[in-house]
């Protein structure tokens, strides 16, 4: 096996990390920058779609579940969800999830 091969097989090995908004698992880390800011709950998508509008997630510090739109996720690496913006305090106005607000969408996970 030539070395290149290697690296790729090496990058490929560890399936348990979801590539895609829409496979995330309950629990799945979310950060800001290198802050762990809480996880995820679950992905809802719009209509009869199956990609992702929102991330439900359980932030840290905060009463209840937010609602995270899809776009501010910037990556997903191995230490989890990375959003666009590193400094929590962007994140303060996000909603409490209640899903009678959001009549379209349905849960992917």
């Amino acid at each position: 096996m030539n070395p290149r091969e290697s690296i790729a097989r090496e990058a490929y090995s560890n399936r348990s990390m979801p590539r895609t908004l829409e496979n995330l698992t309950q629990g799945t880390a979310v950060l800001c920058g290198e802050t762990r800011v809480g996880a995820v709950l679950s992905v809802y998508a719009e209509g009869e779609t199956r990609s992702a509008a929102l991330i439900i997630v359980e932030w840290d510090g905060r009463p209840g579940p937010v609602s995270l739109p899809a776009n501010e996720v910037m990556t997903i690496d191995e230490r989890g969800v990375v959003l666009m913006n590193a400094d929590p305090a962007y994140y303060a106005s996000l909603v409490e999830f209640d899903a009678s607000r959001f009549p379209t969408v349905h849960k992917l996970t």
